[in-house]
C-alpha cells in the first residue's frame, strides 16, 4: 500500500528504494536530510502511505520530527530498523519499531 517514496540523494538509499519504486510504478522524491522538519511537514500534508529511506543519523530524528518515538541512536553498522508511524488526524502518533534478520550486536 505504499503510495509515495522519499529518499536522500545518496546511491545506497536510492538503490534501496528502486526495486519497490519500479514494482509499484512510483517515482522517488529526493529530500534534503538537513531539512527534516520540512520533510515532516510535507509528509503530514500529503495523504497516503509513505516510505522514507534515511540514514543512521537521521532516521530517529525523522521519527521524532513526525512526533513519533526515535527509539534511541542507531549505530553506523546497524541496518535492521524499520519504523512504522501512524499519524492520525487527531491524537498521538503511534510508533512501531520492526527489526529484520539476526539481532544486531555492537
Amino acid at each position: 500500500g505504499i503510495t509515495h517514496i522519499h529518499t536522500t540523494d545518496l546511491k545506497r538509499t536510492r538503490e534501496t528504494g528502486a526495486t519497490l519504486a519500479d514494482a509499484l510504478g512510483l517515482g522517488m522524491a529526493v529530500y534534503d536530510p538537513r531539512d527534516l522538519p520540512g520533510l515532516a511537514a510535507r509528509l503530514r500534508d500529503t495523504p497516503g502511505r509513505h516510505l522514507v529511506l534515511g540514514h543512521s543519523n537521521t532516521t530517529g530524528e525523522m521519527a521524532a520530527a513526525l512526533r513519533g518515538e526515535s527509539h534511541g541512536p542507531i549505530a553506523d553498522m546497524e541496518y535492521d530498523r524499520l519504523y512504522v508511524l501512524v499519524i492520525p488526524r487527531e491524537g498521538p502518533v503511534s510508533t512501531t519499531l520492526l527489526r529484520f534478520g539476526a539481532p544486531w550486536a555492537p
